[in-house]
């Protein structure tokens, strides 16, 4: 990738598919036809989980403002298993070809405020909703993550839990995820104005990092750790 291909793509909750949409405008999907010049529906058309980015490295992902849930049932995760769905999340990030030329995932409003971050929000027990795993060059900004549960995973476990466990054994496991964002082995990353809460463990687990900028980054409220290390 490099500065002349990279591509600026869109989501937004009135897009369509990715056999509907190509993703390149930021504009509804019209309501019928294929391949049509329109946003996708959500960042699993870019990001399938199981399968891989259809965005590449030095790319941009913008999402409009909204909610989005991570997980089983989602739009795009047509692919995950009903009893497997702890592993239905985002692929790791392509990371961009060099510093100069990131790969971008922003909400829309990063460059004017962030005044209405999108959510991404965690359901059916996904362990991760942002995977940076040998992710480098990257931006990250102005994004919520969290889920809709208040529980905790593994709370009291040795005694038998409590009525904030989260459920984690059978399915249906509940509208909660484990971890907001997950790293290792990255370098060259700006996190910036985003807002980590809510989640069952951690809200940021990550370490062997490089050269990693965080800015107006607010973690709380999280099950166990804010930043795990």
């Amino acid at each position: 990738a490099s500065s002349s291909s990279a591509l600026t793509y869109y989501v937004r909750l009135d897009g369509g598919t990715i056999e509907q949409c190509d993703g390149l405008q930021d504009v509804p999907y019209p309501g019928s036809g294929l391949s049509q010049p329109c946003a996708w529906n959500h960042p699993f058309q870019a990001l399938p989980p199981g399968g891989s980015p259809r965005i590449a490295g030095g790319d941009t992902l913008i999402l409009a403002a909204g909610s989005y849930p991570m997980g089983y049932g989602a739009l795009g995760a047509e692919s995950c298993d009903y009893d497997g769905s702890f592993d239905c999340h985002l692929p790791p990030l392509p990371g961009g070809p060099d510093p100069d030329h990131p790969t971008r995932l922003l909400g829309a409003g990063w460059d004017s405020g962030c005044a209405a971050p999108p959510e991404l929000w965690g359901t059916g027990r996904p362990w991760v909703v942002l995977n940076l795993t040998d992710s480098s060059n990257v931006q990250v900004a102005c994004l919520e993550f969290t889920d809709h549960s208040s529980c905790i995973e593994d709370h009291l476990h040795s005694s038998g839990g409590s009525v904030y466990t989260c459920q984690r054994d059978a399915p249906p496991y509940g509208d909660w995820v484990a971890t907001g964002l997950y790293a290792e082995d990255s370098e060259n990353v700006l996190l910036e104005d985003l807002y980590i809460h809510g989640l069952a463990n951690n809200g940021v687990l990550a370490g062997r990092l490089t050269d990693w900028t965080v800015r107006n980054v607010r973690i709380i409220g999280n099950g166990w750790v804010g930043w795990n290390g």
